[in-house]
């Protein structure tokens, strides 16, 4: 609870008095360091757990790989996820799959990331092969992003985004070719690029907002509540 509301200093010190603990409150207080971005303090905490004999479970390792991706600790996380079948007999699921190849992807190590996609078989994972062709496109992997797109579109041929990715991808690398080509598929295909849009769950109820869509059935609520929010802000400056 502490941990939630940002208060991380006193959810450690009541973890610290605690008499006694176990598996679950190891695992709380790890995953409260990873979502506050203390990657290193979460794995000294892990350190600590299995020094005094406890066994970590795949919860644990979902922590700590969370807390090397908000801390951009890639090489931790890469001893981490290969220990958890070596040195603990726990498989990864497809939530810590997701974790290294995503921190990987952004890390630049695209390859590598590809590597553990192919010998975990989720190569079949469109939200994997998504994160892994937008790292491609940051950090320039024209080959292993032509693999990937060509997957995304034999998994979901009604989007157009892997067309899209895929032709900035050659335009970041200057390849006119590629980018004239894709968008030639991509005109044949019939699809059209998606209208940008944001969700929001309200009370159980997914509500849809797309860009420059005022059709919203409570488009006055919404404008006045960013009226009075833009009033208060202008006070709050004036004030200060």
């Amino acid at each position: 609870m502490y941990a939630k509301s940002g208060s991380i200093s006193s959810g450690y010190t009541i973890f610290k008095q605690m008499e006694i603990h176990n598996i679950v409150s190891w695992n709380t207080i790890i995953a409260a360091f990873a979502n506050h971005g203390r990657g290193k303090k979460a794995i000294t905490l892990f350190d600590d757990m299995t020094l005094i004999g406890f066994k970590p479970d795949s919860v644990t390792f979902l922590g700590l790989l969370t807390a090397c991706n908000h801390s951009g600790l890639a090489n931790e996380a890469q001893t981490l996820f290969n220990s958890m079948n070596k040195d603990y007999k726990i498989t990864p699921t497809i939530e810590h799959l997701c974790c290294i190849v995503d921190l990987l992807g952004r890390a630049g190590r695209v390859y590598e990331a590809e590597q553990y996609m192919i010998k975990y078989s989720i190569g079949d994972d469109a939200i994997v092969l998504g994160c892994l062709l937008s790292a491609c496109l940051q950090h320039g992997g024209v080959i292993v992003g032509e693999r990937i797109a060509k997957r995304l579109l034999e998994l979901n041929p009604v989007t157009s985004s892997p067309y899209v990715l895929l032709s900035n991808l050659y335009a970041s690398e200057r390849k006119w070719d590629g980018v004239g080509r894709t968008r030639k598929i991509l005109q044949c295909s019939g699809l059209k690029k998606e209208t940008a849009h944001s969700l929001i769950e309200v009370k159980g109820s997914v509500e849809k907002f797309v860009v420059g869509d005022f059709s919203h059935s409570r488009m006055n609520d919404i404008l006045n509540l960013l009226r009075n929010l833009s009033w208060m802000k202008e006070e709050d400056l004036l004030y200060y």
